[in-house]
């Protein structure tokens, strides 16, 4: 058999559990296809082959699948895996009187029940020390591996342990970038929010102002118009007085002049027809001329008033604006 892997193990057999022994295992593709086991105690060594009907054999007897049986197998005999150790155990038959061979058995064992894997017939190496210089040589190179593989493994680790540092430098330096830019940007914001702010307290001023010109617009409007009817009215008023000859001052003072009314035969006896006419005409002169002189007072009283109310309107503004 042409063997392609190898796999050493130190292994206790339950029925010599003061000795030990070590157990080499040679295979070419898997252990399905057959594998050549070696034993020894260090002093002695023993061999024996399983072929590949025989790991099918098995296989059947223990009503298991090929793939599966092939996999527990290797297990038992490399220990390989994190589940191995424990749940695999060897016993071992002696030799017996015209039987010069030992029978290694292997047994998985779960829930406190054995079952057996399988079993090899073992012979005895006529030359033991041949097996134990190949277990020794085979240790070496063994060890030989794994200290390069821990030597790469120790190497990629400070790689990556540097690439960790490197990494962890970039980032502490991008978060620190982020912070700053995050610090400008805000700066920036904050500036641009103030003159935001600044423009619409500007707008609302403006808007204010436009507002207190529209409403002074109005009221200096209102006070024009007012003060134009007022002038309408009082020049409407002025010509009905006039017509309906309404007392003055001049009338009332000239009606407590007029005699009272007793005959005329009493208090001018002697008065003759010329002055009786006379007296009866009474002069309208003066008094047309006092009403027109009254006419043009009361108009430059009506301005006075509306230019004052005017001009109390304009201050009341003026103070509400200061304010």
């Amino acid at each position: 058999m042409s063997c392609c892997s190898t796999s050493v193990r130190q292994i206790s057999i339950a029925s010599e559990p003061h000795r030990t022994f070590f157990l080499k295992l040679e295979w070419a593709e898997d252990l399905g296809s057959g594998f050549v086991i070696l034993l020894s105690d260090g002093i002695s060594a023993w061999s024996g082959e399983v072929s590949e009907e025989d790991v099918s054999r098995e296989a059947q007897e223990m009503e298991m699948e090929r793939e599966r049986y092939v996999g527990d197998l290797h297990l038992a005999l490399t220990g390989e895996g994190p589940a191995a150790e424990g749940e695999y155990s060897f016993h071992l038959t002696p030799e017996r009187p015209g039987r010069p061979l030992l029978q290694l058995s292997y047994e998985k064992v779960q829930n406190d029940i054995s079952f057996r894997l399988g079993v090899v017939d073992l012979q005895a190496v006529p030359e033991p020390t041949e097996v134990i210089r190949e277990l020794i040589r085979h240790g070496l190179e063994q060890s030989t591996r794994l200290q390069a593989k821990n030597q790469h493994l120790l190497e990629e680790n400070q790689k990556l342990r540097r690439e960790q540092e490197h990494v962890t430098k970039e980032m502490q330096r991008y978060v620190q970038g982020k912070e700053r830019l995050e610090r400008d940007l805000y700066s920036r914001f904050v500036l641009v929010l103030n003159e935001k702010k600044v423009k619409l307290r500007d707008l609302q001023k403006r808007v204010k102002e436009l507002e207190e010109s529209v409403e002074e617009n109005r009221l200096r409007n209102k006070a024009d118009s007012e003060d134009h009817k007022a002038m309408e009215t009082a020049a409407g008023k002025s010509p009905e007085e006039s017509d309906n000859g309404g007392s003055t001052e001049d009338e009332q003072e000239a009606e407590p002049r007029q005699p009272d009314p007793r005959p005329l035969t009493q208090e001018m006896p002697e008065s003759n027809p010329m002055d009786d006419s006379l007296n009866d005409i009474t002069d309208v002169g003066p008094c047309r001329k006092r009403r027109h002189r009254h006419l043009q007072q009361l108009e430059t009283q009506a301005r006075r008033a509306a230019l004052d109310q005017r001009q109390r309107s304009r201050s009341r503004r003026r103070k509400s604006k200061l304010c």
